[in-house]
């Protein structure tokens, strides 16, 4: 069976890049640590690291194994903790993703409360576009806009949103605002990469007509909150969550083009792996999350 040290010298070995180095760090022989791996493997019936005289690195199995190894420790450090210590203090890691504009943004700002209701807490932040792997990178939990597909997670839906078609007025006075959704077509529009796919098809729906208008551009990033940028600077019209620029539409800094359309629905959730326990202070983050959304 597999024990509380040898999933923390797992951990170690893929943070250093090295048995020796973890050893060390964890004051036991590179021996013991090596003896230590091959029982793992062995428990497991995988190989977990690939060696050579020059680097180590982790197989595909070792990088899964990684992210369960990761959460079941901490859930085991927590539980010790609170039966030893006796503390309602909440403390420990928390890997949160979100969307890099959402989390630079509006996201960072509604932390502050938590953070300082909960000063043991450490937040770390994996910001992205892509579709993040909770699994294979140790995420505990992260923000998305739309619909869950993956059925060995659970969502939480923290706030109704959509998509606004919106241009800086300094693009408007050079380049006129389009009468109509069929005259972006005619426009400069910023784009955005979703995975690795350019998002160029924007679907709206417009006095009863539903439009699927592909755009075009000079500008397109895998980074919302750089197309945000692009957009405030006059570059070019955007097709934004409107968490992400209320602030922007309610100071004029950006123009809602189409106020009376449609565009399409984008609900903010909060999505974690599925599993029997949950540290406390995951708990604690969500239901604030939630509180916070809801005001």
């Amino acid at each position: 069976m597999l024990n509380l040290a040898d999933l923390q010298l797992f951990i170690r070995i893929s943070e250093t890049g090295g048995i020796g180095s973890a050893a060390r760090s964890l004051g036991m022989t590179a021996a013991t640590a090596s003896a230590a791996v091959k029982r793992i493997e062995r428990e497991l019936d995988s190989q977990l690291l690939e060696r050579s005289t020059r680097s180590l690195r982790l197989t595909q199995a070792g990088e899964s194994f990684l992210g369960y190894c990761a959460q079941s420790v901490q859930l085991l450090e927590e539980g010790m903790a609170a039966l030893k210590d006796g503390r309602d203090a909440l403390s420990g890691e928390i890997h949160l993703g979100a969307p890099s504009d959402l989390g630079r943004g509006h996201l960072d700002e509604v932390l502050e409360p938590f953070r300082r209701r909960h000063p043991q807490i450490r937040l770390i932040m994996h910001l992205s576009d892509g579709i993040q792997d909770l699994y294979r990178n140790g995420i505990d939990l992260v923000l998305r806009y739309g619909r869950l597909r993956d059925s060995n997670l659970i969502a939480r839906q923290l706030r109704d949103n959509d998509r606004v078609i919106c241009a800086a007025p300094a693009y408007l006075e050079r380049a006129g605002r389009p009468a109509d959704i069929a005259e972006l077509a005619q426009h400069n529009c910023i784009c955005v990469y979703r995975n690795g796919e350019l998002f160029n098809i924007w679907n709206v729906l417009d006095q009863g007509v539903a439009h699927e208008l592909q755009v075009h551009g000079d500008r397109a990033a895998d980074d919302g909150a750089l197309v945000r940028q692009w957009a405030l600077q006059g570059h070019g019209i955007a097709y934004k969550s409107r968490i992400d620029i209320d602030g922007d539409l309610a100071a004029g800094r950006l123009v809602d083009l189409f106020p009376e359309a449609k565009c399409e629905p984008a609900p903010l959730y909060a999505v974690y792996p599925s599993r029997r326990y949950q540290p406390a202070r995951l708990k604690a983050l969500l239901e604030f999350l939630e509180a916070a959304f809801r005001e």
